[in-house]
This record gives C-alpha cells, structure tokens and sequence, in this order.
C-alpha cells in the first residue's frame, strides 16, 4: 500500500505538468517535420508506391522518438507516481507510448479521468 503524504499531490501535479509539457515539445518538434514540404513529397511517394494510406509513418516515428527519449532521459512516470527509486523497463515504454500521444493523447486521458471522477463522486 501506498503511504501518501502531505506532499504527495503537490508532487503528482508537478510530474504530471513536467510530463505534459515533455509530450507537447515532442509533439511540436515532430509537426515541423511533418508539416515540411520534404515529407509532404515523400507521403506522396510512398503513397504511390504502395498505394492507399496503408503506410501511415507518423505514429511510428512519434512512437520510436518518444521511447528514445524515455530510455535516454529516464523518465518513468509511473515508477516517479508509485515512488519508485529505480525507473523500469516496462512503465518507460508505457511513458514512451504516452508522450507519443502528445497533445491528443493528454486530452483524451483527461477527458476520461475526468468521467472517472464524476462517476465516483
């Protein structure tokens, strides 16, 4: 069981901001990849050779940038949450697949959380 402090919540709310704010940047510095003429043109020519939207890249470059920057940073939301001291394989791939979902992902999990909550209260 998890004992909680005092402090535990103003806590919780700073990883979470930090953690926000990392899934942004990633999130910023991949759209100006992907809104470049140079990908527009590749998207175009993937397209054509495979043909149809079958080869959809942008999730999987989100995804392997975001993974790399958990293992490189050692950032491990959820081991920091459970207060952890050593960061684990496991919960930095699901932070590396969060941060992937930037902005969308954020809103989206907020959105249920707060479903959550109003069904608990």
């Amino acid at each position: 069981m998890i004992e909680i402090s005092e402090h535990y919540w103003e806590n919780l709310i700073g990883i979470l901001g930090m953690f926000t704010l990392l899934a942004l940047a990633v999130e910023r510095a991949l759209y100006q990849i992907f809104d470049s003429k140079l990908w527009r043109r590749l998207e175009k020519y993937l397209e054509e050779q495979v043909g149809g939207d079958y080869l959809d890249l942008k999730p999987w470059i989100s995804v392997i940038v975001s993974l790399v920057i958990a293992f490189q940073l050692k950032v491990d939301v959820i081991a920091t949450i459970l207060r952890k001291n050593e960061p684990e394989i496991l919960s930095m791939v699901l932070t590396g697949f969060f941060l992937a979902g930037g902005s969308t992902g954020i809103y989206k999990f907020l959105k249920r959380a707060r479903k959550l909550k109003d069904t608990t209260a």
